[in-house]
């Protein structure tokens, strides 16, 4: 009987990893030790494909429970390295921080052992999942001013800057369409009509429209004000979407006579409707 109930318990083990193969998709590969009684286990994770996501992209992760979402930020890592956010309960949402670069591998990873549920029950179960960013582009339009352009994005904020000329530029890092703050720069002058020039004369409620893969994203402005060069905390990320656009400026708001003034002039905008 002992040795038969061994054999029952090994066959038992092999079908529970099989299965939790099959619920992760061709995508992951499945590490860990065998789970110990009553721990919790990782279910499966979507997206499953490894090629052609969006780079607006939200992976979740779904236990058999809710998890500590403190021990899932600690355990999940991205390579390159990026910014993120977790939420859930039993499906955990983990949220990139900003758009992910077109046209690159990332792998995503949750180690083995380092996850745990309410109860401090440790989860064994740990993945590696590589996919591949479609090269998606991003458009901003202001009705108010006649403008639409493609949204430029790049590494660094300074490269971003030094490219945009007459158009409009993503904040590295900073938000993305729908979700999280963000935040957009251009230029703008007294001595060159730059489009955002204008950016000044738009009121409360003017519509700000952000199109990505298929969706337009309507804003409202509801705030402008006049900040210093090195107030950093426009571009602090937050919970609730909204859009930022900065300009240089004078102290009133206006373009300024002068190049490299310390002024910055800044609309916020909240997120009014999504529409396919």
């Amino acid at each position: 009987m002992l040795r038969t109930s061994c054999v029952k318990q090994s066959l038992a083990a092999t079908i529970l990893v099989c299965l939790l193969f099959v619920s992760l998709g061709p995508a992951a590969t499945y590490a860990g030790d065998s789970p110990a009684a009553g721990a919790p286990r990782l279910m499966r994770i979507t997206p499953s494909q490894s090629q052609g996501v969006g780079r607006d992209i939200t992976l979740a992760l779904s236990f058999d429970r809710p998890m500590d979402l403190s021990s899932i930020s600690e355990a999940v890592s991205f390579e390159p390295p990026l910014a993120f956010t977790v939420s859930g309960e039993a499906e955990c949402l983990i949220v990139p921080s900003g758009l992910l670069e077109g046209d690159r591998q990332y792998t995503f990873r949750l180690q083995a052992g380092k996850a745990h549920d309410l109860d401090s029950e440790i989860c064994a179960d740990g993945l590696e999942m590589n996919f591949t960013t479609r090269n998606d582009a991003s458009y901003l339009a202001v009705p108010d001013m006649a403008f639409e352009e493609g949204i430029l994005e790049g590494k660094d904020a300074q490269g971003v800057v030094s490219a945009l000329g007459f158009g409009v530029g993503h904040y590295p890092g900073a938000g993305r369409p729908g979700a999280g703050n963000l935040v957009l720069m251009a230029h703008a002058s007294a001595q060159i009509s730059f489009p955002f020039n204008h950016l000044q004369e738009l009121k409360a409620g003017a519509e700000m429209r952000v199109r990505y893969a298929g969706r337009t994203y309507v804003y409202q402005i509801n705030e402008t004000m006049v900040v210093s060069e090195s107030d950093m905390w426009i571009l602090d990320e937050q919970d609730y979407p909204m859009l930022t656009i900065f300009v240089c400026s004078g102290p009133d708001g206006r373009p300024s006579p002068t190049f490299h003034p310390p002024y910055r002039y800044v609309i916020r905008a909240a997120l009014t409707s999504a529409n396919p």
